[in-house]
């Protein structure tokens, strides 16, 4: 690109990466779904996370590709990702479109701002993104400015750093919203020092955790750092609209502090070479004295306008008593503009600002346009362009005040010591929410806990999450308002054990014997210790019998816990066997047990693999071979993955921890990818057969769990052949050619699929008419490889529990066109059958 775009800048973006990709491309996360709460969660540590990994340009689908629809998740999307490198829309696999207008009111709106904001931004974005190539990474993890013990955990992994000064916290979950999407953040650290509310000026002092934080719609939790100084763009829809002869800053005056702004010409390679223009800006505050100075610009680039007019925004509490300013040393008159309006027609002017309105691009006439978003004052100073590369420009300040009023603390009167409460709704494995009664005259409340104090809390509650399993853990409540603090109320809770932590939920349970009824074989699998199954009362005849156990997911298994009846009478297992399976094709060698006729609980250990790993399956299978009085029965079976684990989910392709329609999309993306292919690696999760192939085996470990989901039966098996014959055997070059897929013998037929290799030379693919294949999803890819050879791949499967294919049947005609006279000389491979029990039967060589 740079050969043949006289020395333009590429720009990649890369699916996944590695040590060494931040050199040549961003990385972006690959395809998920958006309209979820779930991917703004996962998202916020996954971008920490790739930024301490040594990739700091970090992207991801803007609300998903798959997904959306859903107002407040798609707004909350786009105010945090204002505060990231890049917004990447890519919506083509999903059901909704994710413009930032497509959902209309009032998202259009809070989106089109959010969007406007960070093109404003984006000055200070370009230097942070300069100095994360040798330092710090846009995104930072609070431990990296500020480490602490609290830090140093898991307790800030919702909220970063963007650059040195801005903190966010996102909304990333529904902690009480209303059907608006207003609603609360909690668990906000705020490091030492001060920090102000980027819309509304408030200021908090640093060491705290905030709660209860008020969250509109319209508003991202964004804190400023005290002594910010941030530069900025007029607002714009593309960057081609950035103003060359125009630059603004904006300021939190405190203390001493400095910010050297980057540029370059943002089109070439020329920046490698050092060729661009770095800025310092320095402001010190001395008593209600406040000094800024712009030094003059160092270096430059081609294109590079060296005569820019200059804004000062800058964040006060009260209208400052004199204003001067000095350009190349020499003093410039300021006259007073009376309106807003006035002041952005004029130069060497400037504006008190008393309340600036924040709502300025909403769309004309809507509901949102008429909402007032006001925020502090700011002194607003603009000065006449000049050369930048030349003079400095200092702008000093007498009267200068920022002391926002506390509008948190606004009651008088005595304060009683909190009543704690006490329950068990208070307390769980991992969780504590201590509540109190309401104490009059209360503006809120704060808790002390482990050397941190939560404050703000306006609720009698507050959880408290990720604690430890049967722990004491100790809790001090006060009551806050504008005259002071209540006494402290001190009360320990204890979690509770969580002994089933890792046993695997949502198992789906079959029995090769009949059960008894309303003793359903799924009682044994319903974590509920008194429900019991029993196989079919009678002679007692069911032994010998298997269970088959489906997790739903791979797991690494540790342990099974049988729950045998309590007075281990008939059904109780004694013997056996137990193998499992990743595809219920391969099984492992049977382990034997053999267990005492008590009502104790029972335990199978599972073995380790030669490396020293966990075993990993899907499916488990115990074979009973004896049990008392020939029948089976238990109250429970409990499977246990290893501890700290957590369950792969087959077919979740696109990784949101689940299985849906959207997991079908991208199977029908990439149908037939053989590894090899240059994506494959990217999907080889899909593979789950392990064939080195996406096929029909595949796509129905989906299918299968669609539209509810199917009734099978592993009793059943599959069966039968699929020919493929052509109409002619010789062609010539124009001729179309039907080739008849027929099924012969087919029995239980849920899905099917092989591949047919051709030479792009001597066919075309020109379509497949599918008589015979009743309801089944039509997966049918014709595929070119990495290698360059070409291949169809016929692929059918049943979305849910539809019908399945039996006898014998034309199946689907495939008609390719001859691009040359030649012999008809194509053979199918890789075919196979499946059923709904996923059982498989191959019908080529």
């Amino acid at each position: 690109m740079p050969y043949y775009g006289s020395d333009a800048r590429p720009f990649i973006i890369s699916l996944d990466g590695w040590a060494g990709t931040q050199r040549y491309a961003t990385v972006w996360s690959g395809d998920q779904t958006g309209g979820d709460w779930e991917y703004i969660r996962f998202h916020i540590p996954t971008f920490i996370g790739s930024g301490l990994s040594g990739q700091p340009n970090i992207t991801s689908d803007m609300d998903g590709i798959f997904g959306g629809n859903n107002i407040p998740v798609n707004i909350r999307e786009f105010q945090w990702k204002t505060f990231t490198p890049m917004q990447l829309n890519m919506d083509g696999w999903g059901s909704t479109p994710k413009y930032p207008d497509i959902l209309g009111e009032p998202a259009a709106s809070i989106n089109r701002w959010y969007l406007k904001l960070k093109s404003e931004l984006m000055p200070y974005a370009y230097t942070i993104a300069k100095e994360a190539v040798y330092g710090l990474p846009m995104i930072r993890a609070m431990f990296l400015e500020y480490p602490n013990h609290y830090t140093l955990g898991r307790a800030t992994r919702y909220q970063f750093l963007y650059g040195p000064y801005f903190l966010v916290a996102p909304v990333y979950r529904d902690t009480q919203m209303d059907k608006e999407g207003n609603d609360i953040r909690d668990g906000i650290y705020l490091p030492e020092g001060k920090w102000i509310d980027y819309f509304t000026g408030d200021l908090y002092e640093g060491e705290c955790i905030l709660n209860n934080f008020d969250a509109p719609i319209w508003k991202l939790p964004v804190f400023v750092k005290s002594g910010a100084i941030i530069p900025l763009a007029n607002p714009n829809n593309n960057v081609s609209g950035i103003r060359s002869d125009y630059r603004a800053f904006e300021l939190y005056p405190d203390g001493k502090t400095e910010f050297e702004v980057y540029d370059d010409d943002g089109k070439t390679q020329e920046y490698l070479n050092g060729t661009a223009a770095f800025t310092m800006v320095k402001s010190a505050v001395s008593g209600e004295s406040l000094e800024v100075t712009v030094y003059p610009t160092k270096g430059g680039y081609t294109g590079f306008e060296p005569v820019k007019s200059t804004e000062f925004r800058i964040n006060v509490t009260e209208r400052p008593s004199r204003i001067s300013v000095r350009v190349g040393g020499k003093t410039v008159k300021l006259d007073e503009a009376s309106a807003y309006e006035e002041f952005r027609g004029e130069d060497n002017v400037w504006f008190y600002n008393e309340a600036p309105e924040l709502n300025r691009f909403a769309t004309p006439g809507s509901s949102f346009a008429s909402v007032s978003i006001k925020k502090n004052p700011q002194l607003m100073v603009k000065i006449a362009g000049t050369d930048i590369t030349e003079n400095s420009i200092v702008l000093n300040v007498k009267g200068f005040v920022f002391s926002p009023v506390d509008r948190l603390r606004t009651t008088s009167g005595t304060l009683e010591a909190p009543e704690m409460t006490k329950g068990p709704e208070n307390i769980g494995a991992y969780t504590v929410t201590p509540s109190w009664n309401e104490v009059p005259n209360a503006d809120y409340y704060e808790i002390a806990f482990e050397d941190r104090l939560y404050t703000t809390i306006k609720n009698t509650y507050l959880p408290f999450e990720d604690l430890v399993p049967e722990t004491g853990y100790s809790f001090k409540v006060r009551a806050v308002n504008k005259d002071g603090y209540s006494e402290w109320t001190e009360a320990g809770y204890s979690t509770t054990s969580d002994p089933l932590e890792f046993a695997v939920k949502g198992i789906y349970a079959q029995a090769s014997c009949a059960s008894q009824p309303g003793n359903a074989i799924g009682k044994l699998v319903d974590f509920d210790e008194k429900s019991l199954w029993h196989s079919k009362w009678g002679k007692g005849d069911a032994v010998p019998f298997d269970i088959t156990l489906d997790l739903k997911s791979v797991n690494m298994l540790d342990r099974i816990e049988y729950v045998p009846r309590e007075d281990a009478g008939n059904g109780t297992v004694l013997s056996g066997s137990i193998s499992f399976s990743t595809d219920k094709i391969g099984w492992s060698a049977p382990a034997e047990f053999r267990w005492d006729r008590t009502g104790k609980v029972k335990t199978f250990k599972f073995g380790s693999r030669p490396d020293g790993n966990a075993e990993s399956a899907r499916y488990v299978k115990i074979h009973v071979s004896e049990a008392v009085g020939g029948f089976g029965s238990g109250s429970e079976m409990y499977v246990f993955r290893v501890p700290g684990t957590e369950g792969v989910l087959q077919g979740d392709i696109n990784r949101d921890k689940r299985i849906d329609d959207n997991d079908l999309t991208s199977y029908m993306n990439y149908t037939g990818l053989r590894q090899g292919d240059a994506d494959f690696d990217y999907v080889s999760i899909g593979d789950i057969n392990g064939n080195g192939l996406i096929d029909s085996y595949d796509i129905s470990v989906v299918t299968t769990m669609l539209d509810g989901g199917v009734n099978a039966n592993d009793s059943q098996e599959v069966s039968g052949t699929v020919t493929a014959v052509p109409d002619k055997t010789v062609f010539k070059a124009g001729d179309i050619i039907s080739i008849k897929v027929r099924g012969t013998g087919m029995q239980n037929v849920n899905a099917l699929s092989f591949a047919l290799p051709y030479d792009a030379s001597v066919y075309e693919y020109i379509g497949t008419e599918t008589e015979g294949m009743k309801e089944m999803v039509n997966l049918t890819y014709d595929r070119l490889h990495t290698d360059g050879q070409k291949a169809l791949y016929p692929t059918f499967a049943n979305k849910g529990n539809n019908f399945l294919i039996e006898g014998e049947c034309d199946l689907f005609t495939i008609r390719m066109k001859a691009r040359k006279d030649g012999t008809f000389d194509l053979k199918a491979t890789d075919g196979m059958l499946v059923g709904r029990n996923l059982k498989v039967v191959n019908f080529t060589e």
